[in-house]
Parts: C-alpha cells; structure tokens; sequence
C-alpha cells in the first residue's frame, strides 16, 4: 500500500502543478504536467491490480486517472478507465459519481472537431443527451436552439450599431447582410453542426464581414454567463433593458431541457486554439430576473391556454390567453419578448408565468405545451 499511496501523492502534486501552469497561461507546461499526473495515477492502479482490489480505494483511483485524463485532453482514456472500474462494481456512490464522470467524457469527446477546421467566423453546436442519437435527434429540439441562437446572433449585431431594439418586422438588410447563419450537414456520434456567419463564398465579402468573428465570440461569452447566471456581468454587457430581457429568454430556449438533451457544447476556434462552452443548466434553472430589477407585483401566477391575440402596435404589447373552459387572461409583454419570444406561439397552448397587477399579467416566461398538459 505504500507504493501506492507514494504514487498517488506524485499525482496529486503534479495536478497541483498543473493548475497553477494553467492560471498563468503556460498550457504547454500544465499539459505536460498533467500527463505526469495520470502516468502516476495510472501507476497506483497497476500496484493495486498486482496486489489486490480494494475498495472504495480502488474506484477512486480510478475516478482521480480519468479526470486526469481529460485534463490531457484523452477522452478515449478517460473511457477506457472509467469502463474497467464499472466492472468491479464500486460502491453505488462511487458508481453514480463514475456514470457521471462518463457523461462528461461522452461530452469531451462529441466536442471534438473530428479533422473539421473551424473559420474564425463559425461555431460548432454539439447536443447530446438521452434523445440524441447517432446523428438523429428531434427537430424541435435541433430547429429551435438554431433559430434562437441565430436570433440572438442578430441582436448582437443591432446592439453593436446602437439600433433601438427591434420590436417588430425583420432585421435591416445591412444587418442581414453582416449576420446571416448558413448551417452544415449534421455530424454524427452526438448531434452537431456548424453555424456560419456571413455569405456563402461564391458572393462578395465585404469589409463589414471582419466583425463576424467577434460576434461569435460576444456569443459565447453571454451565453457562458448565463450559464453560470452572471446576472450583474450580463447586465454590465447589455445595460438596454428591452435587449436583455431578449437575450435571457433566447438563451433559455438554446440552453438544455435536462431530459432530452443534457448539454449543449458550443466551440470555435481562435488562433488555432479551441474554444470551448459547455451549457449544463437547464432551461428550468435558467431563472434571471427582469432588467430593472423591479417587483411588478405581489402575486406570482400561471396560467395555462392558447395564445390567441397579440397586440404590437405599441411598445408593451399585449397578449389573450384562452384556457379550455373559455376564460381569457390579458398579458402584458414586456419590450424585448413580443417579436423573437411571444409571436412564434400564435395559436400554440402555451403556459404564461408573471405577476398579476390589476386586470393584467405581466409576462415573466412563457413556454409552449403539449395540449392538455399543465405543469
């Protein structure tokens, strides 16, 4: 046991080493580090397998190489040492942790570009998850985290010209022009495309284009923010109340369902380097509030039916929703979700959450249903 211990400690410090390296920006260094790490970790394993198993020690052996493993960026590895300590059946929580561990390797590894090389004006999209297969997922949950991401893709070309936000009609044709997504062929092993920016090159490029690549990377920097719910950084990025209010439902509806697809991997690359988002919260969780940051009233309510009307012709405007027994509810829509959020819905059953004020609710979330359910 002792040779063990020594070489799990070697680990250890080498991991620590790596860290550090990493924080200061030597990644060459910190990748050589981590490597030692897991040649250590994989040691310790070798010991325990030449003098017996013992558990829990054993699983987290295992458990500790594998991460390390994925801190060399060898997803294969990491499944291959997770497999084997599946076999000798670890304790449950052991067991639970490792199934999870496998699910982040699984997602390591769909992030990878496959011998695809990335412009500096695309982005790869991943879903993965129990509904995706190979290759074949919904197209709900395939067409709306596209559509949504493309919306939001565009409003950050809006907010950079300093445009009033957009309440209704299309997107000017000099916007279109600088912003317009083209999608890849789907990619098997989890679900993935890649989203270009731009025109297709056989058409002119004209200089506007340069500022695509970092529209790509405002993308991604919100949508990293709202996945670790950054509310204050969010806001400091997009101080416009209508165009935040935007951005968090539009972000809500890319981010997973937590049931058909747990994660949404976003990457691009910059100078050769990959750059990674992995979105894990859940659209449930996805709960920021209002820009203002203003109670509109004491009662929270939802309510259930279809979206029959919808009123635009002012900034806020107004909404019908009709439950199945004929009761109708009037909404207000706040500026910012009644183009990009609330129209799609038309005609759709819809569960609508806000804070009742007077006669009216006022528009928090809104979701389209199945018929019938209430949830």
């Amino acid at each position: 046991m002792s040779a063990i211990r020594d070489y799990h400690s070697q680990a250890m410090e080498f991991a620590e080493l790596a860290l550090v390296a990493r924080m200061r920006g030597e990644h060459e260094h910190a990748g050589h580090l981590s490597r030692q790490a897991l040649e250590c970790e994989l040691s310790a394993i070798g010991e325990m397998d030449a003098t017996g198993v013992i558990e829990p020690t054993y699983s987290v052996l295992h458990r500790s190489a594998a991460t390390l493993a994925l801190d060399c960026s060898d997803p294969r590895s990491a499944e291959r040492i997770v497999a084997k300590a599946l076999t000798h059946d670890p304790p449950s929580e052991i067991a639970e942790e490792l199934r999870d561990l496998m699910e982040q390797i699984n997602f390591k590894r769909h992030l990878d570009l496959r011998g695809l090389a990335l412009e500096e004006d695309e982005l790869q999209m991943n879903l993965t998850g129990p509904g995706v297969g190979f290759g074949l997922v919904s197209s709900v949950d395939f067409i709306s985290r596209i559509e949504n991401a493309s919306k939001i893709l565009f409003r950050i070309v809006e907010r950079r010209r300093d445009r009033p936000f957009r309440e209704k009609g299309r997107p000017k044709k000099a916007v279109e022009d600088a912003c317009e997504v083209f999608v890849s062929v789907p990619r098997a092993a989890s679900f993935s495309v890649t989203l270009k920016l731009g025109r297709p090159m056989a058409q002119q490029r004209f200089p506007e284009f340069s500022e695509t690549a970092s529209i790509v990377d405002e993308f991604l920097d919100l949508m990293d923010l709202a996945n670790s719910a950054k509310v204050e950084e969010i806001k400091e990025r997009i101080p416009d109340p209508a165009y935040f209010r935007n951005f968090v439902a539009l972000a809500k509806r890319v981010a997973p369902d937590g049931q058909a697809v747990r994660q949404v991997g976003l990457t691009a690359v910059r100078s050769g380097r990959e750059r990674s988002i992995q979105l894990t919260r859940p659209a449930a969780a996805f709960q920021l509030p209002q820009a203002d940051g203003q109670a509109i009233g004491p009662e929270v309510v939802t309510v259930h039916g279809v979206l029959r009307y919808a009123d635009a012709m002012h900034d806020e405007g107004f909404i019908k929703v009709v439950e199945e027994g004929g009761a109708a509810h009037t909404v207000r829509v706040p500026e910012g979700m009644m183009t990009d959020i609330v129209r799609p819905m038309w005609d759709c059953v819809v569960s609508v959450t806000g804070r009742q004020k007077g006669r009216h609710i006022t528009l928090e979330d809104i979701k389209e249903e199945e018929p019938g359910a209430k949830s």
